[in-house]
C-alpha cells in the first residue's frame, strides 16, 4: 500500500512539473479616479486662470444666511429706493472649489446706491456655496448676483381667443324654414 502511495505521489508531483506555471497575474488595475483627477486637474487648471469658463453647473448659494439687502434699523439710506420705487444691484465674486467665496475678486458691475453693494460684500463672505462643476469636477467658477427690488413687472400683451365664425348647417335640408 505504501507502494501504491509512493507511485500516486510520484506521478503527481511528475504531471505538476510538466504542466506550464499559471499566466502573471494581471497588472494591478489603476486605482479608482486616478484617470478622473488627473482630468479634473487639467480641468481646474483651465478654471483657475479663467474663472468665467464655460461650466456644467455655476456656484449657487446654498442659503441666504443673513438675508441679503434687508432694511437697517430706521429703513434703507436716502436715494436706495429711487423715486420711481425701483433699485438695482448686480455684483461678482469668484466661488472656489469648497465652495467659498474669494473676495478679492469681489466686483460691483452694476448698482443704483453704493449701499446695496456694500451690504453684499459684507453679506457673501457669510454665505456657503456649492462650487461650479465641469465634466464631473469642481472647479473655481464665477458667481453672479442681480437684484432689482421694486422693478415693476412687465404684462404681457393679453392673448385672444381665436373667434371661430358661426357653423353653417351641412346641406340645405338641414336648413329651418323660417315663419
Amino acid at each position: 500500500m505504501n507502494h501504491r502511495l509512493v507511485a500516486a505521489c510520484t506521478a503527481v508531483l511528475a504531471f505538476a512539473a510538466c504542466t506550464p506555471p499559471p499566466p502573471a497575474p494581471p497588472p494591478a488595475p489603476e486605482p479608482a479616479g486616478l484617470a478622473d483627477s488627473t482630468l479634473c486637474n487639467l480641468v481646474q487648471a483651465e478654471a483657475a486662470k479663467e474663472p468665467n469658463l464655460n461650466v456644467d453647473r455655476t456656484p449657487d448659494v446654498v442659503k441666504y444666511e443673513p438675508r441679503p439687502l434687508l432694511p437697517p434699523k430706521g429703513g434703507y439710506p436716502r436715494g436706495v429706493i429711487r423715486r420711481d420705487g425701483t433699485t438695482k444691484v448686480k455684483v461678482s465674486v469668484v466661488v472656489d472649489t469648497a465652495g467659498l467665496p474669494d473676495m478679492a475678486t469681489f466686483a460691483v458691475l452694476e448698482t443704483t446706491h453704493q449701499w446695496l453693494a456694500d451690504n453684499l460684500k459684507s453679506n457673501i463672505p457669510k454665505w456657503q456655496f456649492t462650487p461650479a462643476y465641469k465634466n464631473g469636477c469642481r472647479v473655481t467658477g464665477l458667481w453672479v448676483f442681480t437684484a432689482a427690488p421694486g422693478q415693476k413687472p412687465q404684462r404681457a400683451a393679453p392673448v385672444r381667443k381665436p373667434t371661430t365664425p358661426p357653423k353653417k348647417p351641412a346641406t340645405p335640408a338641414a336648413r329651418k324654414p323660417a315663419a
